[in-house]
C-alpha cells in the first residue's frame, strides 16, 4: 500500500511539473498580454477584482470576442456595458454583463487567474451564466459597489416513476467542479490624497450540487468561495506609480456520499492560498509603460481521492510556493492607432511540496518563466486588444513569410469607450 501512495505522488507530482509554466494571467487581452496580474496597472478591468471602480471607469461598451486555445472552437465570449449616465447619474454607476462561460472568481472571464501560479485559479467550471449585474457610486472621496451574478445548470429526468437530479453543469464530467453558483461583492475605495487612493473587494459566492440518482445522494460538504483583496496605487514621482497588492482566497470543495440506507461518505476538499506583492508602473516618454515588480504567493490543494478522482482512498497535500515570482511588461505605442505589448514572470526559488497519506512526501524545486506578448489596434474610439501566438515575431503573417502561425491572435477583446 505504501508503495502504491508513493508510485501515486510521483506521477502526480511529474505531471504537475509539466503544467507549472502555465502564464498568471490576468484579466482581458490587454494585461494578459503582458503575462501580468491586472492589479498592478491601472485598467477598467480590475472593477471585477475590485467592484468599487465601476463608479470611476466611465462609459464603456466591450466585448470578448473568443478565446482559441482550443481549436478550432472559440469559447468564453462575451459583451458587456459600464453606463454612469442612465438617469443622468443620480442613481450610480451600472454594469451588465452577458457571457458565453461563467468568470473565475474575481476574474472578467473564464480563462483568467487572479493568483500566480498552476493552482492559483479558479477549480470552477460552468458554461452557463444566468446573469452578472454591478452597481457603483461615488460620494466624495469615496467610491463603493456592489455585484450579484448567478450561474445554473439542471437535469431533472423522470422514468417509471423514478426521479433522478442533477443540479450542476451537465456539460462537464465532475458536477463537484462545475458546481452553480450565486456570488455578491463589495468594494471600496478611499482617496487619500492627490497623489494616493486604496481599494479593497470581497467576492463570495455559495457554490452547490446536487446528483440524487436510486440508490446514492452525492452532493457539496461545504459551498463557500471568497476572494479578499486590497491594492494601494501611490504617485511616488511625477512618472512613478508604485502599487502594493494583497489577496487571499479560499474554494470549499467538500463532497458528500450517501448510498440509500447507508452511512454518508464525506471528503474534505480545499484550494486557498494569498499573495503579497508590488509593482513600479514607470511612465515611459509621452504615455509608455513600463511594469516591474515582485510577488511572494503559496496555494495549497487539499485533495481526497473520490468516485470523481482516482478512487477511494489516500489524501494529497500539495503546497505551491513562490518566494518570489518576478515579473515585468512593457506597453509601447507605435503610433496613433497601434499599440505592442510584452512581457513575463519567472518564479525563483519555486517550489511544489507533494504530501501524501502515510507520511510520504515529494518536494520539486525549479523556477518557471512564461511569457506573452500583445497587440492592440484603434479604430476611431474603438480598441482592438489581442494576445499574440508566440511565434508571431519570428514567422509573420503567412502572406510575408509563407509559414503559418497557429491562432495568430489567440484571444481578442474590444473596448468602446464613451
Amino acid at each position: 500500500m505504501m508503495n502504491r501512495r508513493y508510485a501515486k505522488i510521483l506521477v502526480l507530482g511529474a505531471a504537475l511539473a509539466l503544467a507549472l509554466p502555465a502564464v498568471a494571467s490576468a484579466q482581458m487581452s490587454r494585461v494578459e498580454g503582458m503575462a501580468i496580474q491586472g492589479d498592478f496597472i491601472k485598467d477598467w478591468s480590475g472593477i471585477f477584482t475590485y467592484t468599487s471602480q465601476v463608479a470611476n471607469v466611465g462609459n464603456l461598451v466591450y466585448g470578448e470576442l473568443g478565446n482559441v486555445n482550443s481549436p478550432p472552437v472559440t469559447f468564453d465570449r462575451s459583451v458587456g456595458a459600464v453606463i454612469g449616465n442612465l438617469w443622468e447619474g443620480r442613481l450610480g454607476t451600472w454594469a451588465v454583463h452577458l457571457r458565453e462561460q461563467s468568470p473565475n472568481l474575481g476574474q472578467g472571464d473564464a480563462g483568467s487567474s487572479g493568483s500566480p501560479g498552476s493552482f492559483g485559479s479558479d477549480p470552477n467550471t460552468h458554461t452557463s451564466e444566468s446573469f452578472d449585474v454591478m452597481w457603483g457610486r461615488k460620494f466624495g472621496t469615496t467610491s463603493f459597489g456592489l455585484r450579484v451574478n448567478r450561474s445554473n445548470g439542471r437535469i431533472l429526468a423522470e422514468t417509471g416513476g423514478v426521479t433522478s437530479k442533477l443540479e450542476a453543469d451537465f456539460t462537464q464530467p465532475d458536477p463537484n467542479r462545475a458546481r452553480n453558483v450565486l456570488g455578491l461583492g463589495a468594494g471600496i475605495g478611499f482617496e487619500m490624497s492627490p497623489t494616493s487612493n486604496v481599494e479593497f473587494g470581497l467576492q463570495w459566492q455559495t457554490r452547490t450540487w446536487l446528483l440524487d440518482v436510486p440508490g446514492l445522494r452525492a452532493e457539496e460538504d461545504g459551498a463557500s468561495a471568497y476572494l479578499l483583496s486590497g491594492r494601494a496605487m501611490w504617485q511616488w514621482q511625477p512618472n512613478v506609480m508604485v502599487v502594493p497588492v494583497f489577496k487571499y482566497y479560499n474554494f470549499d470543495l467538500g463532497e458528500k456520499f450517501t448510498p440509500t440506507g447507508g452511512p454518508a461518505t464525506v471528503f474534505d476538499n480545499s484550494r486557498k492560498g494569498w499573495q503579497v506583492g508590488a509593482a513600479g508602473n514607470w511612465t515611459l516618454g509621452s504615455n509608455d509603460l513600463f511594469v516591474l515588480g515582485i510577488n511572494v504567493a503559496q496555494n495549497k490543494l487539499k485533495q481526497q481521492e473520490d468516485l470523481f478522482a482516482l478512487g477511494f482512498g489516500d489524501t494529497l497535500e500539495l503546497t505551491e510556493s513562490f518566494t518570489p515570482q518576478l515579473f515585468a511588461a512593457l506597453e509601447t505605442h507605435v503610433n496613433s492607432w497601434l499599440t505592442l505589448r510584452f512581457g513575463a514572470n519567472k518564479g525563483a526559488w519555486e517550489k511544489l511540496k507533494v504530501e501524501g497519506t502515510g507520511g510520504d512526501k515529494l518536494e520539486l524545486t525549479g523556477s518557471t518563466f512564461s511569457m506573452n506578448l500583445g497587440a492592440g489596434l484603434k479604430f476611431g474610439n474603438l480598441q482592438l486588444d489581442a494576445v499574440l501566438d508566440d511565434r508571431f515575431p519570428n514567422h509573420l503573417p503567412y502572406f510575408i513569410s509563407g509559414d503559418s502561425t497557429s491562432d495568430m491572435f489567440a484571444k481578442v477583446t474590444a473596448t468602446y469607450p464613451f
